[in-house]
């Protein structure tokens, strides 16, 4: 009862520390954000709010979030700020902040599951709830980063037999068992490539990798504490992990140099935060030169005119194109990224039906001119009322990312204005990816209109 007494009574000096850095508006004084319902609101993906759920885990009191659950630092914004936690989760957890709302925020998550990865962390902005994680991509919004874990043993090479997609064997669940690790009956394999399987065990909130080895498949448990930074300041964040020297990463924003919320996040199965604590920065600590952000020079297309949502007809694309140029449809002027990136879900609320991009090419002669481009997830491209290009993304090329050299066609530009358009259809399923981006090959006699 003693003890119980002096838990709650810890927890209420802590948060009213944080009050009291909140009202005085303490900058450059660390604070630590303790789990409970005065300091955060837990929300799941429809909105509604859950108790907060504390366990201690791997030896430490942690804040469990579950699959799509979200914990909102309550009444407090941050502009410029310094957050340190340890993270355990077996996907995609993450932090949002600059948050204006719950479909618009700046998001870094971590997949644990691509340790030691070139996509091991993401940085994405969202945009009216869209996850674009296909349109920012490595080098310039994924990094590589090493997150700790533990080899809790090994099993003979022979059981690659009972390796299948599913529920796990029995004979390898025994096998694993008798080196001290026991899963339960709804503990499920998952094939990563020929030489790792991950294991989820949703009932006893756990997992791992069994990797092949020269001894056979080692059992690697990725449920272990990993410590991370993240430093916000003016238009760029750096990401540290283990090592709180030198960041793991360094990104431009997307959203603007603007306060919002902060918030912990978990994408998939499940995720734990421990020792969480924010320090407010002014925004002339140590800031980041742009220089190291310069976009490379290249005849990207940046400037676009934006149809409304329309639904597209394959077989009549040339005609509905025709009917649009007639019509008193109000188009767009939108411009794209520095880097030539054009995120659809920042001008459409609803990622649903299709959309018309459209530009004028003034060509001085007659030439052909390859346009290099990449997009998601569906792309019908129509010069001077010619079909030139139709075809949905190939996920196999680049593990599924947006790149520049993702297609190459052929543009046969006439002597004066060519009209170019692209129909662009987003990822309808899964609400995520819709976008693009194009390049010339030169720029020689061409101008843009």
């Amino acid at each position: 009862m003693k003890a119980k007494i002096h838990i709650l009574l810890l927890l209420a000096i802590l948060t009213i520390q944080f009050s009291c850095a909140q009202k005085n508006n303490n900058i450059n004084s660390t604070v630590a954000l303790p789990f409970n319902q005065e300091v955060w609101k837990i929300m799941d993906k429809g909105r509604a709010e859950h108790s907060i759920d504390t366990t201690i885990y791997d030896g430490k009191m942690a804040l469990h979030l579950p699959l799509g659950h979200t914990a909102y630092l309550n009444n407090k914004e941050f502009e410029n700020f310094e957050m340190e936690f340890d993270v355990i989760g077996f996907v995609m957890p993450g932090v949002g902040f600059r948050g204006q709302d719950a479909n618009n925020y700046e998001l870094v998550y971590f997949r644990i599951m691509s340790n030691s990865k070139k996509d091991a962390l993401q940085y994405l902005p969202i945009f009216n709830g869209s996850l674009p994680w296909q349109l920012y991509n490595y080098p310039k919004y994924e990094a590589v980063a090493t997150f700790d874990e533990r080899k809790e043993g090994t099993v003979p090479s022979s059981f690659h037999k009972y390796l299948k997609q599913g529920i796990i064997n029995d004979s390898l669940k025994i096998e694993l068992g008798n080196l001290g690790i026991n899963f339960s009956s709804k503990a499920q394999l998952q094939f990563i490539n020929e030489d790792t399987w991950g294991i989820g065990d949703i009932e006893q909130l756990k997992g791992g990798f069994l990797r092949k080895a020269t001894s056979g498949w080692e059992l690697w448990n990725p449920y272990v504490w990993s410590h991370v930074k993240i430093r916000v300041i003016g238009e760029h964040a750096t990401v540290y992990v283990g090592d709180m020297i030198k960041p793991k990463m360094m990104v431009k924003l997307k959203l603007g140099t603007k306060s919002g919320n902060i918030s912990l996040r978990n994408q998939f199965f499940d995720a734990f935060f421990a020792n969480v604590t924010i320090k407010e920065l002014k925004d002339s600590v140590s800031k980041i030169s742009d220089e190291e952000f310069r976009a490379e020079s290249g005849n990207y297309l940046k400037t676009w005119k934006l149809s409304p949502k329309f639904t597209k007809r394959d077989s009549a694309i040339i005609s509905q194109l025709d009917s649009m140029q007639k019509s008193k449809i109000l188009w767009k002027e939108i411009v794209a990224d520095e880097d030539g990136l054009v995120n659809l879900s920042r001008f459409m609320d609803v990622m649903s039906q299709s959309v018309v991009l459209k530009t004028n090419i003034v060509s001085q002669s007659n030439q052909t001119l390859k346009m290099h481009f990449g997009f998601a997830k569906h792309m019908i491209v129509v010069l001077n009322d010619n079909i030139i290009f139709k075809k949905e993304m190939d996920v196999t090329k680049e593990e599924g990312r947006v790149f520049i050299d993702n297609e190459t066609i052929d543009l046969n530009l006439k002597h004066g204005t060519n009209e170019l358009f692209l129909v662009l259809t987003g990822d309808e399923e899964y609400h995520q990816n819709w976008g693009m981006i194009t390049r010339l090959e030169n720029m020689e006699g061409i101008k843009i209109e």
